[in-house]
């Protein structure tokens, strides 16, 4: 295969700096995910939040080795530690495929509390969960088969092989996550637009789960850029695709905690300047106002709300509950 590849040059710098920014903020997107949850949860977290801090721990390690990887193959040839990268490579395979199924799978688990009344929607959740985990899983399987941690094999030709046979089943996985995030956006379409809400409800409802089409468009460059490296790079050039990757996992992590965040401004944020509102629109009552305070209250109940399941039957829907400890 031709050497040359149409991929930009992207430098060590820009990744690292990338990485750390895009972790932080999905790590301040997953502690605020939680947060929210445990407070207005009867202080408990579901299995989505739970899922989403694992898949938080496995995007930073790896981040992390995927960092060292790439310190580690900055060098010259005759200066890489073969043996060493080895090691490293079995590493990094293992953690990919798990950071890309714990980093979507909250997406599911949280379409599954909300709107799990709706059989064929939980049929579809679980065989996306199923069917990416056995494709994962068996990239995984593959990859390590042609990757043995055998210092007797440690040569750059059994390394190409490797590393070969580690792209090929990233553009695997990398067809696979496409079609999960698209199934992701897609899913609750149907749902929202059928839910007895006002117009603007559903349209910010709808702007909180279509925040995965940021996930599509990560994970479509994602495949881009691996694909190109297969094909035109032999297995060796990473840092694009490690980088699109990285994109990849903490973009959707971030959009699985959009619920969590729209929830956060609603019962934090919108609730104290409310509760200012609250105190002027009294004030203004007692001197004669002719506001109708019964609605005043619905809309203080509608901020202070999250949507949710009433699973007493198939045709519940969602509806607006007043949170606890509120």
């Amino acid at each position: 295969m031709s050497a040359t590849s149409p991929s930009p040059a992207v430098t060590h710098t820009t990744f690292t700096g990338v990485g750390i920014s895009l972790t932080a903020l999905a790590g301040i997107a997953v502690a605020l995910r939680c947060f929210v949850n445990y407070r207005t949860s009867y202080h408990k977290l579901a299995a989505d939040d739970y899922l989403a801090v694992v898949g938080l721990c496995f995007s930073i390690i790896t981040y992390g080795i995927n960092d060292h990887f790439l310190n580690l193959i900055s060098v010259p040839p005759q200066s890489i530690d073969l043996i060493a990268l080895q090691k490293l490579s079995v590493a990094v395979i293992i953690f990919v495929q798990g950071t890309l199924w714990f980093s979507k799978a909250p997406i599911v688990f949280l379409y599954l509390k909300l709107f799990g009344v709706n059989r064929w929607l939980r049929y579809i959740s679980w065989v996306t969960l199923v069917i990416s985990g056995m494709v994962y899983t068996g990239g995984l399987i593959y990859t390590l088969v042609h990757c043995p941690v055998n210092p007797s094999k440690a040569t750059f030709p059994e390394y190409q092989k490797c590393a070969t046979a580690n792209t090929l089943a990233g553009v695997i996985s990398g067809c696979i996550s496409v079609t999960v995030d698209a199934i992701l956006f897609f899913l609750p379409i149907p749902v929202i637009i059928r839910l007895n809400l006002k117009l603007s409800q559903k349209i910010g409802l709808s702007l909180t789960f279509f925040s995965a089409i940021l996930g599509i468009a990560a994970s479509a460059i994602s495949l881009y850029y691996k694909l190109i490296a297969y094909l035109y790079g032999n297995g060796t050039e990473f840092i694009v695709p490690i980088l699109c990757f990285t994109l990849e996992a903490l973009v959707a992590i971030m959009v699985g905690c959009a619920p969590g965040l729209r929830s956060f401004w609603i019962v934090f944020i919108s609730k104290t300047s409310t509760s200012g509102k609250s105190k002027q629109s009294s004030y203004d009552y007692r001197h004669g106002s002719s506001k109708n305070s019964s609605n005043r209250q619905r809309a203080l109940g509608f901020e202070g709300s999250y949507e949710h399941i009433n699973p007493e039957g198939e045709n519940s829907g969602i509806q607006l509950q007043t949170l606890p400890g509120k």
